[in-house]
C-alpha cells in the first residue's frame, strides 16, 4: 500500500489510525500504476484546496487505473463533502469490502463506521411500473433499472434525476424527479405506454389481365348472284346487332364496377386515417384492395364493351343491300378487339 495514500487517509479520517506501509518497490514508468499515484495525489491537493467537484473524478481514475481501498476510501469522503450521499455511502461499502479482502481491518472499521453514519440520511426513489411489458427498459439517468429494482426504494443522491421508459412498439416515455434533499422519499410511477400506430401499407395492386384477343369472326363469301348478296348482308346485320349488344352489356358490367370500386373506395376512409389516408387499419386495407379489384374488371368491362360496339356497329353499317359483287369476287369482314378499341379487318 502506498505510504502517500496512508497519509491521505490520516487526513481525511481523523478517528481512524491508518499506519505508513512504504512501498517495496516503486512502480516502473510509464505504467498505469504511475498515473494512478499522479491522480492521487492530485485528488489529494484539490481536496486540500476543498475543490471536491475537481477532486472526485481523480480518486474515481487512479481507483481504476489501480484499485485500492486507501483510494477508495478518499473517493467515498470526497463524494461525500460534495454532497452525494448515496454515491458515498455505496462508496464506503465497497472499500468495506475491498479492504476486508486484504485483510485490512482498520479500513473495514473506518469504512463501515462512515457507512453506517450516512444511511440514516439517505434520500430514496422508488420506480413503480403500471404495465410491465415485454423488452420493456427502464432507466435512471441512463443507467438501466433492472426489473428487480421496480417498486424498491433505492437510494439516490439529492437533486434532479431523469427517469425514462421504452418498449418495442410504443411510444417512450420521460420524466425529470427533484429530490429536494438527503433523507427524502420519493416514488415515480412509469405509466402504460401508448401503443404506436400499425403502419399498414396497402399491396401493390395486382396486374391488370387483359383477355387474350378474340379471333376475328369470319364471314364466309356470299355464294354469286343477288340472291346471295342480299342473304349475306342479312347474316352481318344480325352479327352486327349481337356483337353491339355484348358491347352494351360490357358497358354495363363497367358501369357497375366503377360504382361498386367508388363505394367501396369511400367506405375505406372511415378506417384511415384523417391526415394520412395511406395509413389504414385491416379493415381499411381490405375495402381498399376490394376497391381495386372493383377498378380492374370495369376497366376490362369497359375495354371489351367498348370494342363490341363499335365491332358491331362497324358490321351493321358495312353489310351489303342486296348489289351484286365484282365478278368473281368474294368478300371476308373479321373485327379483333384491342387495348383500345377495335380493328376492323377484311377483304373483298
Amino acid at each position: 500500500m502506498r505510504s502517500t495514500r496512508a497519509l491521505a487517509l490520516a487526513a481525511l479520517f481523523l478517528a481512524a489510525t491508518v499506519p505508513a506501509v512504504a512501498r517495496a518497490q516503486a512502480p516502473a514508468p510509464g505504467s498505469s500504476k504511475v498515473a494512478a499515484e499522479a491522480l492521487f495525489e492530485e485528488g489529494r491537493k484539490l481536496v486540500a484546496a476543498a475543490n471536491y467537484a475537481e477532486a472526485c473524478p481523480k480518486f474515481a481514475d487512479s481507483q481504476r487505473l489501480d484499485p485500492s481501498p486507501g483510494t477508495l476510501l478518499n473517493l467515498a469522503s470526497c463524494w461525500e463533502k460534495l454532497g452525494r450521499s448515496a454515491t458515498a455511502w455505496a462508496t464506503y461499502r465497497e472499500a468495506a469490502s475491498a479492504a476486508n479482502a486484504v485483510g485490512r481491518a482498520d479500513y473495514v472499521a473506518t469504512a463501515q463506521r462512515h457507512a453506517d453514519a450516512l444511511q440514516p440520511r439517505l434520500a430514496h426513489l422508488t420506480t413503480n411500473v403500471a404495465q410491465p411489458l415485454d423488452g420493456m427498459v427502464v432507466k435512471r439517468d441512463d443507467v438501466t433499472v433492472d426489473r428487480a429494482e421496480w417498486g424498491v426504494a433505492i437510494p439516490v443522491d439529492r437533486g434532479t434525476h431523469t427517469v425514462q421508459a421504452s418498449a418495442p412498439g410504443h411510444k417512450s416515455w420521460a420524466s425529470s424527479i427533484d429530490v429536494a434533499q438527503d433523507g427524502a422519499q420519493v416514488t415515480v410511477a412509469v405509466p402504460a405506454l401508448e401503443a404506436l400506430p400499425v403502419e399498414a401499407t396497402p399491396p401493390p395492386p395486382p396486374p391488370t389481365v387483359f383477355p387474350p384477343p378474340v379471333p376475328p369472326p369470319v364471314v364466309p363469301p356470299p355464294p354469286s348472284g343477288a340472291d346471295s348478296s342480299s342473304s349475306s348482308g342479312s347474316t352481318q346485320r344480325v352479327l352486327g346487332v349481337v356483337l353491339a349488344g355484348v358491347g352494351v352489356v360490357g358497358l354495363g358490367l363497367g358501369t357497375f364496377f366503377v360504382i361498386e370500386a367508388k363505394g367501396k373506395y369511400d367506405d375505406s376512409l372511415k378506417n384511415c386515417h384523417p391526415d394520412d389516408p395511406s395509413l389504414c387499419n385491416s379493415d381499411g386495407v381490405t375495402q381498399r384492395n376490394d376497391a381495386r379489384s372493383a377498378g380492374n374488371i370495369a376497366s376490362v368491362a369497359f375495354g371489351v364493351g367498348a370494342a363490341a360496339l363499335v365491332g358491331g356497329g362497324i358490321l351493321w353499317l358495312t353489310a351489303p343491300n342486296g348489289g351484286a359483287t365484282r365478278s368473281g369476287g368474294s368478300a371476308r369482314i373479321g373485327l379483333a378487339p384491342t387495348l383500345g378499341g377495335a380493328v376492323l379487318q377484311g377483304a373483298w
